[in-house]
């Protein structure tokens, strides 16, 4: 354990710590606090989150038709509302806008009075039973044509995915109070963390044996039985560190996630009309989150035993950054939105997560196995 600590205290340097730490920080302001701040980004977003709220409370983790006529019933109380408000206002009666229906059906493009006037009371103003009710009836739409639940433009749905769409509607699974602003909003932040700890990972593992190489310590290393398992020594010590980066910045997110306040959609199924999304499996907003979790740790080890082989092949540090790059491409470009974004989308094959991940873990462990296995046998030169 001695020689474990020496190793990790040689990774885990204070300008190692530094760099990452600036990283970070870049990382956040530039990808990840913009869905922090601006969570949930404008009307009628905001809106939607509201009523949202106010769905779950009053009809829990579904929504049924006895429900959503009491929804429906609201909608009417607050159109009034609207026109209450509109009928108070005399250029709206002057203009031929004094009711909900005239001011939705305004004619916009030809008519620039209206144009001004609507313009005014949404955006000025901002009227707020006008933004609700721009969400209320995007909800009432979502749920009066479950037919558009899982339909995806340009893709036809195989049997197996149409007969999961059916039986999810059938047992009433499919009208989940799980509205998409949250579901959005938690995929482009996973997403973006994930390549924050590809980076994270890549940074910590990088210079892993490069030092021994570049100073010519490996042939004194193997020259003894102690030294030749200093090989693996220092891999389990760039694991410890591995996991200890993971787990620090996912600690740091999920602090700052709470401030968006979505706790309260935990416990709720993310197969939904509402969230246009569909699973494979019937996972709560909770089960989901710790899916990713637990995908980003297997990227992270995946990508420790890659960058580790590369560490200990390449020949000084230009070639090991050149050798990663397309590394780290393949995983942002493609690997974050298969193995954090959409994971478990009914898009994708149903084996396709525990095939996937499990391949890229025993693929990058068997190649950096066997760049162990060529080095305990090695001759001193």
């Amino acid at each position: 354990m001695r020689v474990i600590w020496n190793e990790l205290r040689k990774i885990l340097t204070l300008k190692i710590m530094l760099l990452l730490v600036l990283v970070s920080a870049i990382f956040y302001q530039l990808f990840i606090v913009f869905d922090f701040d601006h969570f949930p980004n404008g009307r009628p977003s905001a809106d939607t989150f509201k009523v949202g709220e106010e769905m779950m409370a009053k009809y829990g983790q579904y929504m049924d038709d006895k429900e959503f006529e009491d929804f429906k019933k609201v909608y009417e109380q607050r159109v009034e509302d609207a026109t209450a408000y509109l009928q108070s206002q005399p250029e709206m009666e002057a203009a031929g806008m004094g009711s909900y229906e005239d001011f939705g059906n305004a004619d916009l493009m030809e008519d620039e009075k209206k144009s001004e006037l609507h313009s005014k009371v949404m955006f000025e103003d901002e009227v707020d039973v006008m933004w609700e009710l721009q969400s209320r009836e995007e909800l009432i739409d979502l749920y009066e044509h479950p037919e558009w639940f899982g339909y995806s433009e340009g893709r036809k749905l195989t049997s197996e995915q149409s007969d999961r769409v059916e039986a999810l509607r059938t047992s009433g699974n499919a009208f989940a109070i799980f509205i998409h602003d949250v579901f959005e909003n938690y995929q482009n932040l996973s997403g973006n963390l994930a390549n924050l700890v590809l980076v994270s990972v890549m940074i910590v593992v990088t210079p892993l044996y490069m030092a021994d190489r570049r100073n010519k310590m490996t042939m004194l290393q193997y020259s003894t039985k102690v030294g030749r398992r200093l090989f693996y020594i220092k891999f389990a010590a760039a694991f410890i560190a591995v996991v200890t980066v993971i787990t620090v910045q996912l600690a740091v997110f999920f602090y700052l996630y709470r401030g968006n306040d979505t706790g309260q959609f935990l416990d709720k199924k993310v197969s939904s009309v509402f969230s246009f999304f569909v699973s494979w499996w019937d996972l709560t907003f909770l089960h989901y989150i710790l899916l990713t979790v637990m995908s980003m740790y297997i990227i992270g080890i995946a990508v420790l035993f890659l960058v580790a082989f590369i560490s200990s092949s390449a020949p000084n540090y230009m070639t090991n950054i050149g050798l990663q790059i397309p590394l780290a491409a393949i995983f942002i470009s493609i690997g974050i939105d298969y193995w954090i974004k959409d994971l478990t989308s009914f898009h994708l094959s149903k084996l396709f997560l525990p095939l996937s991940l499990g391949m890229l873990l025993a693929v990058s462990a068997g190649i950096f196995l066997l760049k162990w296995r060529k080095e305990r046998i090695a001759d001193v030169q």
